[in-house]
């Protein structure tokens, strides 16, 4: 016998981008039940539908679970405000606070739905001098009024667009087994229409770009005006330079492709010359780094953060070691992306989705299938995943891109 039940609203293009269907299979999943109270039905394909549902389960713990689960969808119980808990002390959280996702968030104070403005996924959401923002555990305060529990909290899922786009109808597919020339075009087509729209496009370009050669075509890309934000790390800035100086990349002539006598020492030796002179952008100025990506990056101007972790030689004195300060440059740096492409970078890849709003199309490229995976798995579900030699990827790019940028 049910024996516990709650009321859930849910509102968007339920029909059209398949939220219902996921909401119903989602609920039998659980091995709840579900009743239709009232299904209003939007005109046009502008217009958004309204589905009132009684949710029933066995038990609390069920209830509380099919009612997480239809978070994603933007399953609501939104009769009271949100629960406001003061944090105790700094970094410390109430027991029982709302873990937030990547989806776009509002709550519903006094009766009122507020958005959330920065949002991303694994922070706790604040209200603040009325406005709710979210923050990271670590820069949680005591007295901050965290939202607690899921009462007064609407999260509006991705939803398909009015108009065609490869990242509607591909989003969350990892497969190699796909014509990744007419997929690469129509990521051409929408940084393109990204930068005509004034918006910013960032890349996570990981030290296989060096290795693989494929930085010739990412220097054309980043030539042609289409980059405003690289996130990356030691790794793919020291290759880079030892390439610049040396035309080795972990030793390997990139010319010969053979290993250079003592060439283990090359990529230390090149962090070392940087350093000397107190950082990347004071070497272009002195002359003595003259080319390279991380050249370009710095006369052009782009926005750069260089992550550290653990594995890092040297590091050079560019990049951020603290990894809290790391993430919040991050954070700031992607303020106005709207399009992301993860290019065979596995571990700041991942960094970067964990900050991602859904609504930013990403694109993750990597020869192994386990990278997009891992993204995917992580919470970044609109990311497309392409698995596919990194060099192939910047060529055709590069080649389509230059019917936009010339």
């Amino acid at each position: 016998m049910v024996r516990y039940q709650e009321e859930v609203e849910i509102e968007g293009h339920l029909i059209d981008s398949g939220i219902l269907k996921y909401t119903f299979d989602k609920i039998v999943e659980l091995e709840g039940q579900f009743e239709v109270l009232r299904f209003d039905i939007g005109k046009n394909n502008q217009q958004t539908s309204k589905a009132r549902l009684m949710i029933k389960a066995q038990n609390q713990r069920q209830l509380q679970d099919i009612i997480a689960a239809l978070e994603d969808f933007g399953g609501v119980i939104d009769r009271e405000d949100c629960q406001l808990v003061p944090a105790e002390r700094d970094r410390i959280l109430p027991s029982e606070f709302y873990s937030t996702t990547n989806f776009e968030t509002f709550i519903k104070i006094q009766g009122e739905w507020h958005p959330v403005i920065n949002q991303k996924m694994d922070a706790v959401i604040i209200w603040s001098n009325g406005k709710a923002i979210t923050k990271k555990i670590m820069a949680v305060c005591a007295g901050d009024l965290v939202v607690t529990g899921r009462r007064g909290i609407r999260v509006k899922p991705q939803e398909r667009s009015r108009e065609y786009s490869v990242f509607d109808f591909m989003s969350n597919e990892v497969s190699a087994e796909v014509n990744k020339g007419v997929l690469i075009s129509e990521i051409a087509k929408e940084v393109h229409l990204a930068k005509k729209a004034g918006q910013k496009v960032a890349i996570v370009p990981g030290p296989a770009i060096i290795h693989s050669g494929a930085d010739s075509y990412l220097k054309e890309i980043i030539s042609m005006g289409c980059v405003d934000v690289v996130l990356t790390g030691n790794a793919f800035a020291a290759h880079d330079i030892e390439k610049a100086f040396l035309n080795t990349s972990l030793g390997i002539h990139q010319k010969s492709g053979k290993a250079v006598e003592g060439g283990h020492r090359n990529h230390i030796w090149a962090i070392n010359e940087i350093n000397r002179v107190g950082g990347i952008s004071k070497a272009v100025e002195q002359g003595l780094l003259k080319s390279g990506l991380m050249y370009e990056c710095s006369v052009r101007g782009l926005r750069t953060v260089l992550a550290g972790s653990i594995r890092d030689d040297g590091p050079l004195v560019d990049v951020v070691t603290d990894c809290v300060e790391a993430q919040r440059q991050y954070v700031e740096a992607l303020d106005g992306v709207t399009v992301v492409l993860m290019l065979a970078s596995t571990l700041h890849s991942i960094a970067v989705g964990n900050v991602l709003k859904s609504s930013v199309k990403t694109v993750c490229v990597d020869i192994n299938e386990a990278t997009p995976l891992k993204l995917s798995n992580r919470g970044s579900k609109q990311a497309i995943g392409i698995v596919t030699d990194v060099s192939f990827f910047l060529d055709t790019l590069s080649t389509e891109l230059k019917s936009y940028f010339g």
